[in-house]
């Protein structure tokens, strides 16, 4: 399952993100993993959840996202939550290519069975039209 955290830069979706990351770590009873387009908020992270720069693994496109996420659940069949933060921050501009990245990691989540959550920035109403499907409420929190 796909949930997406769509809002403008500064709404809160990274520390929302960061909230139900930690939260989550005492519900499951897998793995958690927490990717970032860098390191700024790897302090903020539960030390139980694993935590990756995309900068590290040169990921800057949907396939090579899309292909790492495959690496990740092949090598650990325990994943049960992945979060991408700033989506938009690790490929940037965000293209219509979106839709069908989204279309597939749902795909793939569900076969699975682990729960992705991204946020982004989406400005193209188009796009944004497309992966409303995903979309998630989040609350402001303060950490």
């Amino acid at each position: 399952m796909v949930k997406l955290l769509i809002g403008e830069a500064g709404s809160g979706k990274t520390k929302a993100m960061i909230q139900m990351a930690n939260e989550s770590v005492e519900l499951v009873k897998g793995e958690l993993v927490y990717i970032e387009s860098s390191s700024k908020h790897m302090h903020q992270l539960h030390r139980d959840i694993r935590f990756i720069s995309t900068q590290d693994f040169n990921l800057d496109t949907f396939s090579s996202i899309y292909g790492f996420i495959c690496g990740l659940v092949s090598e650990n069949y325990d994943i049960e939550k992945i979060f991408i933060d700033g989506l938009d921050k690790i490929i940037n501009p965000l293209s219509a290519d979106l839709i069908s990245f989204i279309d597939g990691i749902d795909k793939l989540s569900d076969k699975h069975e682990f729960e992705i959550i991204i946020s982004a920035s989406i400005y193209d109403q188009d796009v944004l039209e497309k992966v409303q499907k995903y979309s998630h409420n989040y609350e402001k929190v303060n950490l």
